[in-house]
């Protein structure tokens, strides 16, 4: 495990995240309605060789797994703490810190690199090196597909008329306003690193984690879990103190039961390395 990882100097690495991280893989997929784009799909041979950066807890090379049984896939992460203890036959999990050059041996080696959601990983600086450095790893007509979420535009409503949803907005807008720096990059300038690394044909999809509206409550309360974690870890300084944060947690919890929820972006680029 690296001493300098972003992500641990704010967020927890316990048991229950494997379970809430998987849950919020599964409801981002639901509402793109797919793993791997369409574009980039046409063209990916049935043995092909997919690599997946930042991999967690293997959810997506487990969900594509099946669809390529002649495939070759690795996860990757800068820790194995999130790695499943069993996984398909033809995927494989291993450390690599993507701000790092790119190991030699890799470079030029894969049909498709996918990413999701690493801005909580990343500092301003890191992105346009990381783009650069994942570019290395595909083939000639290979694709880089990467996922990252615009919490910045995040907002919240209610199903009913009676809804209620005041703390959730206060819990998110204080989560939000602590990482903007981190939020406020990566899904906007992905394309223009994507370009500036050399890759061709790059394209943006926006969807919105409401396309599938019975995601909504589901995902808010996922929401609620990781704010709820952060806010206890003691890693940040927060203006509440555990009786005040027990009750703004209850009512949450109420607000989602009235059908209140927060909705935000989902933002898919992609690029393809020239022939």
């Amino acid at each position: 495990m690296s001493s300098n990882e972003v992500y641990e100097k704010h967020m927890l690495r316990t048991t229950g995240e494997v379970s809430r991280l998987n849950g919020q893989f599964n409801l981002i997929s639901e509402n793109l309605g797919y793993q791997i784009h369409p574009t980039i799909g046409a063209r990916l041979p049935e043995n092909a060789r997919i690599a997946d950066i930042g991999t967690g807890t293997a959810n997506f090379l487990i969900k594509v797994a099946p669809l390529y049984p002649k495939g070759t896939l690795h996860g990757y992460d800068i820790s194995k703490s999130f790695f499943p203890s069993e996984v398909p036959s033809n995927v494989e999990l291993s450390i690599l810190d993507a701000r790092e050059p790119i190991p030699e041996e890799l470079e030029g080696t894969y049909d498709l690199v996918h990413v999701r959601m690493l801005a909580m990983g990343l500092l301003e600086s890191d992105w346009r090196t990381v783009v650069a450095n994942l570019s290395r790893l595909l083939k000639p007509g290979g694709a880089l597909q990467w996922e990252e979420c615009n919490f910045l535009a995040w907002s919240e409503g209610g199903f009913y008329p009676e809804s209620t949803f005041q703390a959730l907005h206060t819990i998110e807008k204080l989560l939000i306003g602590t990482f903007a720096p981190r939020f406020k990059i990566g899904w906007n300038t992905l394309a223009g690193d994507m370009e500036a690394a050399g890759l061709a044909e790059v394209g943006t999809e926006v969807v919105g984690s409401d396309r599938v509206k019975s995601t909504l409550g589901p995902y808010t309360a996922n929401s609620m879990c990781v704010c709820f974690q952060w806010a206890r870890s003691g890693k940040d300084s927060i203006p509440f103190n555990e009786e005040e944060l027990n009750e703004l947690e209850a009512q949450c919890w109420r607000d989602i039961g009235s059908g209140g929820y927060v909705r935000f972006d989902i933002h898919v680029n992609w690029g393809f390395k020239s022939l």
